[in-house]
């Protein structure tokens, strides 16, 4: 399973990626925190925050196609989340399905709560693109994330992707034997590799816990290649930031 399959586009050249971690998830906070508070209907200020949105994929290199196939899955999460609300919010029908109409303020609100989803999840997809594991738990470390907190998200991170790893080696090897033929060989090849994935898990995480203390471990993890503040980043999120929160307060004022 490879390791860098989300951040691909961590180490490609950018403004977006000459940010540090830190101001990269202050500035997707941002955006999220500017399209949350638009008022309902606010469909101009909406539009002007998806293009900036847009403009900073193709600042930091991510295609288009990309980030709309990462955005397929969390969107349908919110899809089927708001379809009720088709159906609950009161008001003239539009259409009739039965028992139950769909009515226009409904879908009204239906619209506005997609859209606000999709604007506000393309910066978060955008800062996991372009942003390392590693590099985020530095970030979240910045922002007052306690150490414990950030050293276990690093550590149950990098250990899913070798559990993983050992899965599907135990997987393939009992394949290659001819185990699991029929239902009940199924079953207990099922209980057979899970059995021994666990055993492996725990025993992989003393080794790695023993090695860490011979290597000095002092309770934080390390980053190898941190990126520095820069007139330059700084004066990026400023604007950023300013730009997203303008849209913000013109739209309620407007």
């Amino acid at each position: 399973m490879s390791f860098h399959h989300l951040d691909r586009f961590a180490h490609v050249p950018s403004p977006v990626t000459r940010v540090p971690p830190a101001g990269r998830i202050a500035g997707t906070a941002a955006l999220a925190l500017a399209t949350a508070t638009l008022p309902h209907g606010a469909w101009v200020p909406l539009g002007l925050l998806a293009l900036l949105s847009v403009l900073l994929l193709a600042l930091a290199r991510v295609p288009l196609t990309v980030a709309l196939a990462r955005l397929a899955w969390p969107l349908a999460l919110v899809l089927a989340a708001s379809t009720a609300l088709l159906v609950m919010v009161p008001g003239e029908p539009l259409v009739r399905l039965g028992p139950v109409a769909v009515t226009a303020p409904g879908a009204d609100r239906f619209a506005t709560v997609m859209a606000r989803a999709m604007v506000a999840l393309v910066p978060a997809i955008l800062l996991v693109s372009t942003t390392s594991f590693p590099e985020l738990l530095h970030g979240l470390r910045g922002l007052r994330l306690p150490a414990a907190v950030a050293t276990a998200l690093g550590l149950a991170y990098r250990l899913l992707y070798l559990t993983v790893d050992e899965l599907e080696r135990l997987q393939r090897a009992a394949r290659s034997r001819n185990a699991g033929h029929g239902a009940a060989g199924r079953r207990h090849m099922l209980i057979g590799v899970t059995a021994a994935t666990l055993g492996r898990a725990f025993a992989r995480g003393e080794r790695t816990h023993d090695a860490m203390l011979a290597r000095g471990f002092t309770g934080t993890l390390p980053l190898l290649h941190a990126t520095t503040w820069s007139v330059a980043a700084a004066v990026h999120l400023a604007l950023l930031v300013i730009l997203a929160a303008t849209v913000s307060v013109m739209a309620r004022l407007g």
